[in-house]
């Protein structure tokens, strides 16, 4: 069968049918390609979570646990941080983790202390970030109120990128 080579640009009104499906190379389409008319299904492309945990500005920061995410797919952790509202003074420190079915998931606990400015956001440092669906993640607070005042209005986010579940 003799092949055709046409470098021309070619513009179609209309609908193409093809004998066979068409290869089309790596890296062919991407976002300025998909209009807002041309939705993909959401089972299709991969998901980002940035759930919250955030404590009550104008009261002292509290101890906590919570469960802020449970995987719907195999996913990993983009990014972990946590900062206060309010800035501890004197000794007093927060430390956050953050567990995967009660393991922690940073290579070492985020430390709020008087060094972290109010509205400061800390970094978390993952150590294992991939994870499989019906993972569950939580978010552990702990506070040490030392000879100063605790911070206020505590948040901690994480960031979970996965695949359609």
């Amino acid at each position: 069968m003799p092949t055709n080579t046409d470098y021309s640009d070619t513009i179609l009104a209309g609908q193409i049918s093809f004998e066979k499906i068409p290869v089309v190379p790596p890296g062919s389409f991407g976002d300025p390609q998909i209009g807002a008319a041309n939705p993909i299904d959401a089972t299709k492309v991969k998901h980002q979570y940035a759930p919250q945990l955030a404590q009550a500005h104008g009261t002292a920061a509290t101890a906590e646990r919570r469960i802020v995410h449970v995987a719907r797919a195999a996913g990993t952790v983009a990014a972990v941080g946590a900062g206060p509202v309010v800035a501890a003074t004197g000794n007093s420190t927060v430390t956050v983790d953050v567990r995967k079915n009660g393991t922690s998931i940073l290579t070492s606990t985020i430390s709020l202390t008087s060094a972290t400015a109010a509205f400061a956001r800390v970094a978390g440092t993952i150590n294992t970030a991939a994870y499989v669906a019906g993972d569950v993640f939580e978010v552990v607070v702990t506070v040490a109120a030392g000879t100063g005042t605790l911070p206020q209005g505590v948040s901690v986010q994480v960031v979970f990128r996965e695949g359609a579940g």
